[in-house]
């Protein structure tokens, strides 16, 4: 599945970025660590379900919608080209010139989360479910993709299978120590700008695949 793939994909950043996040649950439930750390994920899992539910409702909008609503099918190609295609495609050539300008990913800033951290457990899964706000590259494109999607419920699948993937090894190795070395991460940050080019063109790709035929005809 694409969206475990991705998850799989992303585990040596969710390491370097988010767990200073997952620590820091640790730290301050030292008593319920683990169950805290649990409730904080399960927030994370819902909260990144939901907004793939949002973002692949959004593709399909862009596909069918105005297309329904305003436009004839025989005189606007487009409509045929599934336009959902084209969105996460720019988006990706536009993740990697940011990271390429940037020189990697930077740390999404999660101060504004701090409240949530230091509550009760009810708070905790809350704050799980703000992690899907957090400015994040790597959390951009899996949006990205999820409207590819072109539909709401294949992008809450996706964004699910993304999420339980590597939220799945982050319980792992936050609960038995790192799993993943520093110099992993350093290797994935040099690598996604080129990871969201090769994306982004198989997205440009099956974009121009569906034109061309209804501009031929």
């Amino acid at each position: 599945m694409l969206g475990a793939g991705l998850g799989w994909v992303a585990i040596p950043h969710c390491y370097a970025m988010c767990g200073p996040l997952h620590i820091s649950v640790c730290a301050l439930h030292r008593e319920k660590s683990l169950k805290a750390l649990s409730l904080f994920n399960l927030g994370r899992i819902v909260g990144y379900t939901l907004a793939g539910f949002l973002f692949g409702a959004f593709g399909e909008f862009i596909d069918i919608g105005p297309a329904h609503y305003c436009c004839q099918e025989g005189q606007h190609p487009l409509r045929g080209a599934l336009l959902s295609l084209l969105f996460p495609g720019v988006m990706m050539f536009f993740i990697a010139f940011y990271a390429f300008r940037r020189k990697g990913l930077k740390a999404p800033k999660t101060s504004w989360m701090s409240k949530f951290f230091s509550g009760g457990l009810g708070k905790l899964t809350a704050g799980g479910v703000c992690t899907s706000l957090i400015p994040c590259g790597m959390l951009y494109a899996a949006y990205a993709m999820a409207v590819g999607q072109g539909s709401w419920w294949k992008g809450g699948g996706f964004m699910f299978a993304f999420v339980v993937t590597q939220t799945f090894f982050m319980q792992l190795g936050i609960s038995l120590g790192r799993l993943v070395d520093k110099t992993w991460g350093a290797r994935f940050e040099k690598a996604f700008p080129w990871i969201c080019l090769i994306v982004g063109t198989v997205y440009i790709l099956m974009f121009v695949s569906r034109l061309l035929p209804n501009a031929a005809g």
